[in-house]
């Protein structure tokens, strides 16, 4: 019975097939996350999801907890010089957004630290991140059919949902090429 037991152990632990994302990602961003555990790695990985325009121009840099926590935590992050004072004005937008990414209250506080090298300091360019589609297909849509998909999400109350869903239908539209 203890060999079958210890040949299925072997077996699971060698078996192919699909691995999971964090055993795949994790060795990418391992040098950007050492010491700062699961949460800093999904908050960095997220960022651009979390902040949208703000990650053009800052950048997390520490998580750091209260002595014996998890969460409440204190983020610092890395903002290009001009643009502190922004960042700081929407940092309560930022906690909640961090905070209903995590599920729970992980950030409490944010501090901004202003640098004039961003770039060098994340090691990717600023400025350049290539637009994604739904941003372009707005500009694409005509008046008429974002007029019609505005009116048909009207009964949703959360605009961010309406917002993407109009975004959606737009691109559905010009894909279809009904426009």
């Amino acid at each position: 019975m203890a060999r079958n037991l210890s040949h299925s152990k072997n077996r699971l632990k060698n078996r192919g097939g699909m691995k999971r994302l964090s055993a795949l990602t994790e060795p990418v961003v391992a040098h950007a996350t050492e010491n700062q555990g699961a949460l800093y790695t999904q908050i960095c990985s997220l960022w651009p999801n979390i902040v949208d325009d703000m990650s053009h121009w800052s950048h997390p840099k520490i998580l750091s907890f209260a002595k014996s926590t998890r969460h409440n935590a204190t983020l610092t992050i890395w903002v290009a010089a001009g643009r502190g004072p922004e960042a700081q004005a929407r940092s309560q937008e930022i906690i909640n957004a961090i905070n209903m990414v995590c599920g729970f209250k992980a950030v409490g506080r944010i501090t901004c630290q202003q640098t004039f090298e961003l770039s060098k300091k994340i090691g990717r360019r600023l400025y350049d991140a290539p637009q994604n589609t739904s941003q372009t297909v707005s500009n694409d849509t005509s008046p008429s059919i974002l007029n019609r998909l505005e009116q048909q999400t009207n009964d949703i109350s959360s605009p961010e949902l309406r917002a993407t869903l109009i975004r959606l239908g737009s691109a559905i539209t010009l894909k279809n090429g009904a426009g």
